[in-house]
């Protein structure tokens, strides 16, 4: 405490030295004390040379002062301000109140000296008056400067709130800062006492605030300088915000770097002494700011389009409504009170009330406030009948691209992740959160925004965000990983209180619940303040009815309010209403006649009753019809439409001429939103749920049957595309680079990206609309994908056409060729969307020619469009094999999914790699170590690898950091992990033959089983009801223990030959399955015998038989149908577990042996994932039967080809040392093999078309007789090289290129690697890596003679 003796003293007034000049100016008096910071008067107008303030000021008693008196100028040209010294005069109160005689006060006369009055006339020197006061006793300041200049600001915060009622946009941040200033008042008032520096900033701000009595006397200068005050109140709470970090009460719990917080206080300082000067002045100066977030906007094109990568949704909607001043303001600064309060361990607030109760207006206010303040990191709003802005899985990179331009630090950091990781936008939501969100603000870059300050994310209307069960992994990422992110990013989430939501929300110590109370006081006054504003709008909007000033008066409102219910979309519709009448006063009458409703459903009800009937036309049936049109197509649609497409969309099913959707809109503009030119939207979703709702609205005119109109607008979008789709729609020519995305009209756009979302929302009783769908499809389906492409969507259609084929699947009498059609449909998408998204065009000229011969699809579209031919077909069926993960680190020696199966972790010996199971994208790299094998946690994220050294680590899936120290036990070498279903027990065995449990969360050992194998554990299964596991060892056995005791429950299974590799149970539990060295597959009865006393017979398995080597995994099909084993033998075989039988005709094979199998479900599809000694994961369809590749035409690479001189012949020479013959036409074998004893280089059929020629590799030339394949002489002259030809057509990487014209002809799908390749005419032959040889024709070439 400062224990100085104070005086008070008055600066009464001042003569001004006389000057040249007559005109009058602006002076005040400055005072300086040693010591302390300058104080000063206000600016005051001299008047004939004399200036009045009569203000008080407490003065240390012995310290020296000076007061002078200083003239305000303003540099004109410059635009710049500053101030003049007039004069100085020395003040010695010590002096003159030390004298006996001096009263309780004394005036005292202060004249200026002649050398301190600077080029003015000396005759007149000037004064300045003062008075001082005699101190009875010395007097102690109460409080500090610091707590002092606090008590100040926050009662002139406090006079300000009063005043600033008047002034609508600057009265939030008033009271925000009188909040934030309170707030941090109470915490650091005594501990800043001797902080100099912060007490300078304080005194400074102390002296800005004498503003609010300038405004208090002259309230008329508050309209135009209110944007300098709201940038004083903005420099406030950002001051306030940093003195709190910089007490060490904020976010980041300790005091700021030295250097840094002078600089800040520095730049602080200077603003607000800018802004002082502003003021005064009422001069409008461009001021920058300071933010206490040390950002800096050096934001790099680059890193935009990085950032884009993210294909985040356009969140831009300026036309959103805000609270009215004055409204909300106990709800607003509850919020604030949250967001701002560092000791507040819950960084979500989640709010929520029932419809219509003004959530998103709130949530709009509190983005628009934060933006003011700086700290809006990212907005984020659904809206249902936006398909963009209500899917789940945009969420967390629409958050990550708009926290990445908030901020560049982020920006970057998120930037490295997205180079790192391209696909991370398909990678699952729990992976997007911790990738772009928490692991970019965790790093050490980014841990400044611990002392920052809070950012602020607002994500409105969780509620319209997908469907419930679509949104819940969006769900359970907000509740389980968002305590992860650093305290100051507070996010505020608003939605209705759906169960979902609430189940998943509620509850969590880290998200505070607040709910919104339609019935509250406050409430209900914010209703009268915005029905009193909105009416009077109306009133003045009405001036030629010459209604009274104060209508509708205070009654009327009160009875309004009544009716509302306490809900804010009421009194919008209710002032919508009354203002689209012809006489607002009848359209008030009418409200006021109706009764006052018991709960707030009612209350919406009887609004949207009131404002349907006052429309009139309802007997009309045209009306009724064109409503029920209208309104069916806004509330089904995908995404807002236009009143032009919705007419356009009408048309498409009309039998005859349509009326314009504006001319019935135009009698309902109080239950719409939109222009004549935008989106149509209904006027708030309760007005939806009014309609659709018979008991609710009560009316057929008015019920919208929401399955018809799916159903109407699913066929009008058919038979819009069904009027425009065609090949090449665009007129475009195939280039290989693309095209840009095309802006298409947008009936058709959204017809495109949405019938079949519309489809798959018919009942499956809608048998006859399969047939509709079929006939479009058979004409159109390839024109739809190209379409799709030109959109840049052609990704979309697998999802797409998988739900489509659901869909069919599901309907009564099902349209089983459309189910085919659309099978093979998926299949094509799969195959060939990542040639088809590099041009539309590849549609015709790449993926249907090189689709199998036999499918549907080729059948269907072969003899309908003019496309390339390949000789004798690509393949004849589709490829089992789905999917290639090529060269994952080595050796795959285990495989495992997630519990939801979007990832999988493969295991090399150097490491283990976790990868999207869809894309094939490689997500993150886990430990670096001699890994055996790796499993997944059940809950997905967490996972465990052994080590050959005898240590577990567990680690994060989604970082690739591991978790705490490595579980070591005195196991030897660790060959075989598993996890309890539920995720809290791991078991280990391995080499020392013993079996180990751990308590995962506590790191320790749980049972250490006395009972164990005779030698090396190899493979480890828990039951699924996690009450027993089993355990396979190198000593031919298989045993069951029981999981809470560690003990052997039954007899050791005894059947194999050699030592068990792998075991599994059935989903039941009821039957284990089993692979051995001993190349069988056994099936065990695990209820055959159920104590250690069972007969030998009744221990015996069922042996599958099939393999020629060790079977190294097993697994079996969720739905217990079927086991998969994997082999040394280089084969996957599957097995019916009902039959014990094989099902030889899907045998799945890599090149070398194959390590492990795993079964997957995707979309409902079964599907087998293996890891093999070649390096590869693969994925398989179970179900096709067709070759993997095209068919073999050599047994080796094909290392050359040649055409005859006429075309008619091809030759090939291969590295498996023979020479064939070949139809251009066909693709059948003409002659051969032509053997030679060395790898074949080179042939050529000479123009004499009599001769074969070849050269091996040592370069020696051999010849064949072409007719009947004998052996000729042949001379070094006949070397192939002599003969070969200019060809017509090159391979540019895929790209097949007419070599004089530059035309493109095609891309090449994916294959076996080109190695040879030859044209003639408008024919290529190209040789492959596996053997094979492809023969294309194209259409609009040379052709063959």
């Amino acid at each position: 405490m400062d224990n100085r003796t104070y005086y008070k003293a008055d600066i009464i007034e001042a003569l001004i030295p006389k000057k040249d000049s007559t005109k009058s100016s602006d002076v005040y008096v400055k005072i300086f004390v040693e010591g302390h910071p300058p104080q000063k008067t206000k600016v005051f107008r001299e008047l004939d040379g004399k200036a009045v303030w009569n203000e008080h000021f407490m003065l240390p008693i012995d310290m020296e002062t000076q007061l002078e008196i200083k003239q305000s100028k303003r540099n004109t040209f410059l635009f710049k301000h500053g101030s003049r010294s007039l004069g100085k005069v020395r003040l010695d109160a010590a002096a003159i109140l030390g004298q006996p005689v001096v009263a309780v006060s004394q005036e005292v006369r202060l004249n200026f000296p002649s050398d301190e009055v600077l080029h003015y006339d000396t005759s007149q020197r000037g004064y300045i008056l003062v008075r001082l006061h005699r101190p009875g006793e010395p007097v102690q300041l109460a409080r500090s400067s610091v707590a002092r200049s606090f008590s100040v600001l926050i009662s002139q915060l406090d006079t300000f709130v009063k005043i600033a009622d008047v002034a609508s946009q600057i009265h939030p941040f008033v009271s925000l800062a009188w909040q934030v200033v309170s707030s941090l008042y109470t915490i650091v008032r005594d501990q800043l006492d001797r902080d100099k520096r912060i007490g300078d900033l304080t005194d400074i701000m102390e002296d800005v605030y004498t503003f609010v009595d300038d405004v208090k006397s002259f309230p008329s200068r508050l309209a135009s300088q209110e944007e300098i005050i709201k940038k004083i109140m903005l420099q406030t709470i950002e001051c306030m915000l940093f003195i709190q970090e910089y007490s060490g009460h904020g976010f980041c719990g300790r005091t700021l770097n030295k250097q840094w917080a002078d600089e800040q206080i520095a730049r602080f300082t200077q603003t607000f002494t800018m802004l002082k000067a502003s003021f005064n002045t009422g001069v409008g100066v461009q001021i920058a700011l300071i933010a206490h977030r040390m950002y800096e906007d050096v934001q790099s094109i680059v890193q935009t389009q990085s950032l884009a990568k993210l294909h985040p949704v356009d969140m831009d909607d300026p036309s959103r409504p805000a609270c009215l001043p004055q409204t909300r303001s106990d709800l607003l600064s509850s919020v604030f009170s949250w967001a701002m309060n560092p000791s507040s361990s819950e960084n979500v607030l989640w709010l929520h009330g029932p419809a219509g109760s003004g959530k998103s207006t709130v949530a709009t206010t509190i983005a628009n406030i934060a933006r003011d303040l700086g700290r809006l990191g990212a907005f984020v709003f659904f809206n249902r009948h936006m398909a963009a802005r209500n899917d789940p899985s945009a969420v967390v990179r629409t958050l990550a691209f708009q926290l990445g331009e908030f901020d560049h630090r982020l920006g970057a950091a998120i930037s490295t992740v997205i180079k790192s990781i391209p696909s991370i936008r398909q990678s699952p939501l729990r992976q997007q959160f911790h990738k772009l969100l928490v692991q970019p603000l965790s790093e050490s870059e980014l841990a400044v925004w611990s002392q920052e300050g809070p950012v602020i994310v607002v994500i409105d209307a969780l509620d319209e965000c997908g469907h419930v069960g679509h949104r819940e992994d969006l769900l359970s990422v907000l509740a389980l990983e968002s305590v992860k992110l650093p305290p100051t990013l507070r996010i505020v989430v608003t939605s209705r209180t759906e169960l979902d939501i609430q189940e998943a929300l509620e509850a969590r110590k880290n998200i505070c619940s607040t709910p919104i109370d339609i019935n509250s006081p406050a409430n209900d006054k914010d209703i009268h303040l915005y029905l009193y504003d909105r009416l009077q709008n109306i009133r003045s909007k009405n001036k030629y009815l010459s209604l009274p000033q104060e209508w509708p008066g205070h009654n009327a409102i009160d009875a309004l309010a009544t009716r509302a219910r306490g809900l804010f979309i009421w009194a919008f519709t209710a002032c919508r209403y009354v203002e689209n009448g012809q006489d607002p006063r009848d359209r008030l009458a009418d409200l006021l006649r109706a009764d006052v409703c018991s709960n707030a459903e009612s209350a919406l009800d009887l609004i949207y009753s009131t404002a349907l009937e006052s429309v009139g036309r309802w007997e009309d049936p045209a009306f009724s019809a064109d409503f029920r049109d209208i309104l069916g197509v806004v509330i089904a649609a995908r995404n807002p439409l236009t009143a032009l497409t919705i007419d356009r969309l009408n048309e498409v099913v009309s039998v005859s001429s349509t009326r314009p959707s504006l001319h019935t809109i135009q009698h309902l503009g109080y239950v719409f939103r939109g222009t004549t030119s935008g989106p149509i939207r209904v006027i708030h979703p309760s007005f939806e749920d009014f309609l659709t709702d018979r008991a609710r609205c009560k009316r057929d005119e008015w019920f919208i049957d929401v399955s018809l109109s799916h159903r109407r607008l699913a066929l009008q979008c058919i038979g819009s595309l069904r009027a425009i789709l065609k090949q090449n729609m665009c007129n475009l020519t195939l280039t290989r680079s693309g095209v840009d995305v095309k802006i298409l009209p947008e009936d058709v756009t959204y017809s495109c990206i949405f019938w079949i979302e519309h489809v798959c929302e018919l009942e499956g009783s809608e048998e006859s609309f399969s047939i509709v769908v079929y006939d479009f499809l058979v004409k159109h389906l390839l024109h739809w994908i190209e379409t799709m492409s030109l959109l840049k969507k052609a990704r979309h259609t697998i999802k797409l056409l998988m739900r489509l084929e659901d869909w069919s699947r599901s309907t009564q009498g099902r349209h089983q060729e459309l189910c085919n059609l659309l099978a093979d449909a998926v299949r094509f998408c799969q195959a060939f969307t990542a040639v088809i998204e590099q041009h539309p065009l590849l549609v015709y000229t790449s993926a249907l020619p090189f689709s199998p011969t036999n499918s549907v699809l080729y059948q269907l579209f072969k003899d309908e469009l003019p496309i390339p031919v390949v000789a004798g077909g690509f393949r004849d069926e589709w490829s089992p094999l789905l999917m290639d993960i090529p060269r994952p680190g080595g050796e795959v020696t285990s495989l495992s999914l997630s519990s939801d199966g979007s990832q999988l972790i493969s295991t090399v010996a150097r490491g283990c790699y976790v990868w999207d199971v869809i894309s094939g994208e490689l997500l993150i790299q886990g430990p670096k170590r001699d890994v055996a094998m790796t499993v997944f946690a059940p809950c997905g994220q967490l996972a465990a690898s052994c080590l050959f050294s005898g240590s577990i680590v567990l680690w994060d899936t989604f970082s690739g950091q591991m978790i705490g120290q490595p579980l070591t036990r005195d196991q030897g070498a660790i060959y075989a992990l598993a996890f309890s279903p539920d995720g809290t027990r791991l078991i280990s065995g391995g080499q020392n033959c013993t079996i180990i449990m751990w308590n995962v969360q506590e790191a320790s050992v749980v049972l250490d089983p006395p009972a164990t194998h005779t030698k090396t554990v190899l493979c480890l299964a828990f039951s699924p009801d996690g009450l027993r596991y089993a355990s396979g060892s190198r000593d031919k056995t298989i045993r069951i223990w029981d999981a809470a005791s560690g003990r052997m429950v039954l007899e050791p299974f005894r059947g194999h030959s050699g030592g068990v590799y792998s075991v599994a149970f059935n989903p039941d539990g009821t039957r284990i399955v089993s692979g051995s060295d001993d190349k069988h597959v056994c099936v065990w009865d695990v209820q055959a015998g159920s104590s250690l006393n069972r007969s030998r017979e009744a221990s015996m398995p069922i042996k599958l038989c099939g393999h020629h080597s060790t079977v190294f995994s097993v697994a079996v099909s969720p739905d217990g149908q079927f086991i998969a084993s994997a082999s040394k033998d280089t084969t996957v075989r599957l097995w019916s577990l009902e039959s014990m039988e094989e099902l030889s005709h899907l045998v799945r094979q890599h090149r070398m042996p194959v390590r492990c199998v795993a079964f997957w479900q995707q979309y409902g599809r079964l599907r087998l994932v293996t890891g093999a000694s070649d390096a590869t994961v693969r994925i398989w369809d179970t179900e096709s039967i067709g070759s993997m590749g095209v068919a073999r035409k050599h047994k080796g690479l094909v290392s050359h080809l040649a055409f005859s001189q006429d075309g008619q012949c091809i030759v090939s020479g291969s590295f498996d040392r023979t020479v064939r013959v070949w139809d251009p036409i066909t693709g059948q074998c003409l002659l051969g093999p032509l053997t030679l004893k060395q790898p074949v280089y080179s042939v050529a059929l000479p123009a004499d078309n009599g001769r074969i020629l070849a050269a091996d590799r040592d370069g020696a030339v051999f010849a064949w007789d072409a007719a009947t394949g004998g052996h000729l002489p042949a001379t070094p002259a006949d070397d192939p090289s002599y003969h070969s030809m200019v060809e017509p057509l090159s391979l540019e990487r895929k790209w097949i290129v007419d070599s004089k014209t530059g035309t493109v002809l095609t891309m090449l799908p994916t294959m076996s690697p080109v190695r040879s390749h030859a044209s003639f005419g408008n024919c290529m032959a190209l040789g492959l890596a596996n053997g094979g040889i492809v023969i294309v024709h194209f259409p609009g070439t040379p052709q063959l003679v």
